[in-house]
C-alpha cells in the first residue's frame, strides 16, 4: 500500500520562450508586411488617378458664371479624355456627353447659350456631381502609375 509520504511533487516543464518566435510567426509577419505595402501602392494609385478631380472640385468652387462653370468642366473632362473627343463639344454635344458620361447628371442643352450669367445653384450641384461620379475614359490622359 502506497503512502501519501512516498508521493513528490509535480514537476512542471520551463515555460517555452518568447524569442525567437515560431517559424509561423516570421511568415505571417512577412504576409502582413506585403499585404500592407500593397494596400498602400493601391491607394496612392487611386489618389493619382483621381486627382483631376479634386483640382476640378476646387476650381468649380471659384466658378461664378455658366461659362466658368462650363470651362471648369470642360478642363476635367480633358483630364480623363483625348482632346479630340472633348475639345469640339459645345451647346447640345456637350451637354449630351455630360450626360452620357454619368447617369446622375441631367444637363440641358440651353443652359451653356448664356454664359454670362450668374450659375445658378442647380448648375453648380450637377457639375459638382459630374466631377465626382463621372466614368472616366479607359484610354484617357491621366496615367494609372
Amino acid at each position: 500500500m502506497l503512502s501519501l509520504s512516498d508521493m513528490q511533487d509535480i514537476v512542471l516543464p520551463a515555460s517555452p520562450p518568447l524569442w525567437p518566435p515560431a517559424p509561423g510567426f516570421w511568415v505571417m509577419l512577412a504576409l502582413l508586411v506585403v499585404l500592407i505595402v500593397s494596400l498602400l501602392r493601391w491607394r496612392r494609385r487611386v489618389r493619382r488617378r483621381n486627382a483631376y478631380r479634386k483640382a476640378g472640385a476646387a476650381l468649380l468652387a471659384s466658378a461664378g458664371t455658366v461659362h466658368e462653370v462650363s470651362v471648369t468642366l470642360k478642363r476635367v473632362a480633358l483630364a480623363a479624355w483625348p482632346r479630340e473627343t472633348v475639345a469640339s463639344l459645345h451647346d447640345a454635344e456637350w451637354a449630351g456627353f455630360l450626360n452620357d458620361t454619368c447617369q446622375q447628371c441631367n444637363f440641358e442643352a440651353g443652359v451653356w447659350k448664356n454664359g454670362s450669367e450668374a450659375a445658378d445653384r442647380a448648375l453648380i450641384e450637377n457639375a459638382s456631381i459630374w466631377i465626382r461620379k463621372h466614368t472616366r475614359a479607359a484610354t484617357g490622359n491621366v496615367p494609372d502609375v
